[in-house]
């Protein structure tokens, strides 16, 4: 599935990792970042999108060593969602297209 890139966009693009052998999900993976071909974002812009995808990142290392730090983050996001204390997100497909809740903001195919 492509998406387009407006010029000074930057997506993050989250990637599972495979078993090499039955293709199986696991748990792991990886944050990377698509950058349109013709951005113009200054260099000190994107030293702190490097920064926050790196973050990203380094939280789930962390969050798989320290449950209560994900306990910390999870609650805040559900605060942040307005999620109540025992309702979930809740990912819904249709086709190829992934729909989170009420919440999902996107644009184009994404």
């Amino acid at each position: 599935m492509g998406h387009d890139l407006r010029d000074d966009d930057v997506a993050g693009v989250t990637c599972r990792f495979t078993n090499e052998v039955s293709s199986e999900w696991h748990i792991d993976i990886s944050i990377s970042l698509v950058i349109s071909p013709d951005n113009e974002i200054p260099e000190d812009i994107m030293t702190r999108v490097i920064g926050i995808a790196t973050l990203m990142s380094a939280f789930l290392d962390v969050a798989a060593d320290n449950p209560e730090i994900h306990d910390i983050v999870e609650e805040h996001r559900n605060y942040l969602m307005k999620l109540e204390e025992e309702e979930k997100p809740v990912v819904i497909r249709d086709g190829n297209v992934y729909t989170l809740d009420i919440w999902t903001k996107t644009k184009g195919n994404a």
